[in-house]
């Protein structure tokens, strides 16, 4: 039987409580044998390795319930033309460099072929949420559908459930909902289209905000904010107040509506199949989203600290979304690093002071996520949540929302599969060893050669 024994580290447990200091872990056949404290290494006798980990912070591997781009197959809830498998793969070996040892691939098309096909392909646990219910397909297809082959649309939510899929999800996402994706993919592709300008998806945001609110709505629309936005992209005499209309509510309108009342058949759905389901949770479906919450099916509320909230909007709708049994995600997404549609961590740290937080997130920010352990190594600097409880939220806490994601993971506990991560303490997200099911599977930032 294959033993490890990391030798001397302290241990954060993932289920909340002190860390302990000075402890061996004992990994055998795949499993944690036992936790000690630390006592000579020559005490251990013949084993395969012993790591010295003194110095060093044990934590389980993290659980992330928000990730795209992590499975073969159309990528986002809109059945966009999936990424090159190589892409995929990179795609995976960043989250596990990251910490993480199971993911949510959260892509919604993605069939259980596909899926058995990136497992074989690399060390994560992949695990599927399908969001193919009739309204979902029908506002994918209407955004974009340019991945959906026929085997996708055929893979329907129960069939998905049936093959092993833990949740439904993304149910109603940024490029259905007029959320991230259409202010990083879908205008900033038109207006370059029509104008041959580039513009950031910050500034196509502005467009979008000005023309349809942040609730997403043609009430909203104010013509001063739409000039504004227009001055500030470097369109103006390119583009007049009616074309951006005509591109903004053109790309967000059309599948907005299915969508958003998608949320409440996916509910339905998930409730007759036992599983949870994740929701896209923003401003524009802040309302439809409690209305499920009221009922009894396992709701997650997705990235919670989204972009379009504005800060006592995203806290006090996540407290009431709490009050009423929900499980409330937040999402890294580029909130320390490119910043391209956030704007700081000034919510996320709002929101983990009021304490409405249950589980954290990457999402996939465009492909700019920032690291789960940087935003917990960030988070508590700033004061804002403890090292024990963020661990929690990363871990245990999801794999409880979740049952079906990571069975036996999250803690590191006798008995627990050895998902396990090494990493500094005084800087998290500088991780040294990745553990997946007993094996050592990344080293000082590489992948390890199986």
């Amino acid at each position: 039987m294959h033993t490890i024994v990391l030798h001397g580290c302290d241990l954060v447990d993932g289920t909340g409580t002190d860390p302990r200091h000075g402890v061996d872990i004992v990994v055998a056949g795949g499993t944690i044998r036992e936790i000690v404290p630390t006592r000579p290494a020559d005490a251990y006798g013949t084993v395969d390795e012993i790591v010295d980990a003194a110095g060093m912070l044990m934590i389980p591997g993290l659980i992330n319930n928000h990730t795209h781009g992590t499975a073969y197959g159309p990528l986002f809830p809109s059945g966009h033309v999936g990424l090159p498998h190589e892409q995929v793969l990179a795609n995976l070996d960043r989250h596990l460099l990251e910490g993480t040892t199971t993911v949510l691939c959260v892509d919604g098309f993605v069939t259980a072929e596909a899926l058995a096909r990136t497992g074989e392909a690399h060390p994560i646990n992949v695990k599927l949420a399908s969001c193919n219910t009739p309204a979902c397909l029908a506002a994918a297809t209407i955004a974009d559908g340019g991945g959906l082959t026929e085997a996708n649309r055929m893979f329907t939510a129960r069939h998905a459930v049936r093959a092993g899929a833990v949740a439904l999800g993304e149910i109603g996402a940024g490029h259905t909902l007029g959320g991230g994706g259409a202010s990083y993919m879908y205008i900033p592709a038109e207006v370059e289209r029509r104008t041959g300008v580039k513009i950031t998806p910050r500034q196509a945001n502005g467009l979008k905000t000005a023309v349809l609110g942040r609730h997403i709505s043609e009430k909203a629309f104010d013509r001063d904010r739409v000039e504004e936005a227009l001055a500030s992209a470097g369109l103006t005499g390119t583009l007049s107040v009616e074309d951006t209309c005509e591109i903004v509510s053109g790309i967000v309108l059309p599948a907005f509506d299915i969508a958003l009342n998608g949320l409440a058949e996916a509910a339905a759905q998930a409730r007759e199949a036992g599983v949870p389901v994740l929701v896209h949770n923003a401003a524009a479906s802040m309302t439809q989203v409690a209305s499920i919450a009221e009922t009894d099916v396992p709701l997650i509320a997705g990235h919670s600290n989204h972009s379009s909230f504005e800060l006592r909007e995203a806290v006090e709708h996540a407290g009431r979304l709490k009050e009423m049994g929900a499980i409330v995600d937040v999402s890294t997404l580029d909130t320390f690093g490119a910043q391209r549609l956030t704007t700081g961590p000034e919510l996320l740290y709002a929101m983990f002071s009021a304490g409405v937080v249950d589980t954290i997130s990457t999402d996939y920010a465009g492909g700019h996520h920032d690291p789960i352990l940087l935003a917990i190594d960030r988070s508590i600097r700033a004061g804002v949540v403890s090292l024990p409880a963020a661990v929690a939220m990363a871990t245990a806490n999801v794999a409880d929302a979740i049952p079906g994601v990571a069975p036996r993971r999250g803690r590191v506990l006798p008995g627990t599969i050895a998902d396990l991560v090494l990493t500094d303490p005084a800087e998290l997200h500088h991780v040294g060893i990745v553990m997946v099911g007993g094996e050592i599977v990344a080293r000082a930032g590489r992948r390890v050669a199986a």
